[in-house]
């Protein structure tokens, strides 16, 4: 199959480690709204080992509870890959991030959809990006991207804030809503806050990824549970 170029949506899912389980939301979410996201195959290494025809939900659940950090996913074109996060119990950070690259503009409404269904009480903050100029390899796709998404906001598990700049499309967690609300216009949807464009949130709720010390990158405020003392940030 030959190689090209292709922009992806990049979909990112920041949660509380006591979200419900996201296999079954997955699953779900994907049946109802985005078939292709179904796995094809998933494991925690490459090769991806596992085929969802042959070990179904119950062999996925496995391979979850299995996995030291994540799960990573292939489904059908257009999704190339996803990955589930695995909550630890010690060493890093309350936040942890699911992921999805499909192939699909920003208003792909099936994408919205699904993403949304995804949603929660103990969901942060949700997302949509480009990734610009990736390389579709067979059915992998290989980076960096020429054009590269919204920054990640949860190294080490560490939640540092909300982005600088808007993405594409986002929406807030009950958490982040009621802090926005009164600054940045949304439409509210499935318990949060849905970004509908125009001023972007305060600036004290954003990221500080400039800052060259780690340990000064958190925005200035945010949700209660999600700063940790600096002493116990980035620990292994």
């Amino acid at each position: 199959m030959a190689e090209r170029r292709l922009d992806v949506l990049t979909v990112r899912i920041y949660e509380r480690p006591g979200a419900a389980p996201i296999v079954p939301r997955w699953l779900a979410a994907a049946r109802e709204h985005l078939p292709e996201a179904v796995p094809v195959r998933f494991g925690d290494t490459e090769p991806l080992r596992g085929r969802f025809d042959r070990l179904g939900e119950k062999g996925l659940l496995e391979a979850y509870a299995a996995a030291d950090h994540l799960l990573f996913l292939t489904g059908r074109p257009p999704v190339y890959h996803a990955s589930l996060a695995v909550p630890r119990r010690t060493g890093w950070g309350p936040t942890i991030s699911h992921g999805l690259d499909v192939e699909a503009t920003p208003g792909d409404e099936r994408v919205r959809r699904f993403a949304l269904a995804l949603a929660g009480p103990a969901t942060v903050y949700l997302s949509a990006s480009v990734s610009g100029g990736l390389l579709l390899d067979g059915r992998s796709l290989i980076g960096p991207a020429a054009v590269p998404p919204e920054p990640y906001l949860a190294a080490f598990g560490e939640w540092l804030g909300l982005p600088p700049e808007p993405p594409e499309w986002c929406w807030f967690g009950p958490d982040y809503a009621s802090l926005v609300r009164r600054h940045t216009p949304g439409d509210a949807v499935a318990g949060g806050l849905f970004y509908t464009g125009g001023p972007w949130v305060p600036e004290r709720l954003r990221a500080r990824l400039d800052e060259v010390d780690p340990i000064n990158r958190h925005a200035r405020r945010m949700p209660r549970g999600l700063r940790r003392p600096p002493w116990r940030r980035w620990s292994t």
